[in-house]
């Protein structure tokens, strides 16, 4: 796949801030869909969304050896700083349910009123899966959390 524009590659970085932008339309994309049809549900999705993001953050950023000014999607590694501490060793299987529970939620909890406004919910998965495409294609391969697992499929050593 080509990468350029205009003769020059685009960073790893873009494309972290890239599937960042993708993933925060999408969150608002099913904010708006909920506010759409209900008042109450839309409030409960976005403090979900206030206590869910930094919660991914903690539990994912928080161990990365790339926290900071050295994180491709910029924002979340500059907020792990800023979040308590957190030994940074390999992450454990509480990690990953954490993080996976917390997108799970995210991504289904707005279902039900988007499939209501079939264009919302069409826009929304299209946001939601062009930002895992960014991150399969591009930042995982440029990233350096050695800690993370996908980075082993990405960064194997020849034997």
């Amino acid at each position: 796949m080509n990468d350029e524009t205009g003769g020059r590659k685009l960073s790893p970085r873009f494309h972290g801030f890239l599937t960042l932008l993708l993933l925060l339309a999408s969150l608002l994309i099913g904010l708006v869909g909920i506010a759409l049809k209900a008042a109450l549900p839309a409030v409960l999705y976005a403090l979900m969304i206030v206590l869910g993001l930094p919660a991914i953050v903690y539990l994912f950023c928080g161990k990365c050896v790339s926290r900071g000014e050295a994180c491709l999607m910029v924002w979340p590694g500059r907020l792990s700083l800023r979040l308590p501490p957190r030994k940074t060793d390999t992450y454990t299987k509480r990690d990953f349910v954490g993080i996976l529970a917390v997108l799970i939620l995210l991504a289904n909890f707005p279902q039900y009123w988007l499939w209501q406004t079939k264009p919302l919910f069409i826009v929304f998965w299209v946001l939601i899966l062009a930002a895992h495409a960014e991150v399969n294609l591009f930042v995982c391969k440029a990233c350096d959390n050695c800690r993370c697992p996908i980075h082993k499929r990405f960064h194997r050593k020849s034997p």
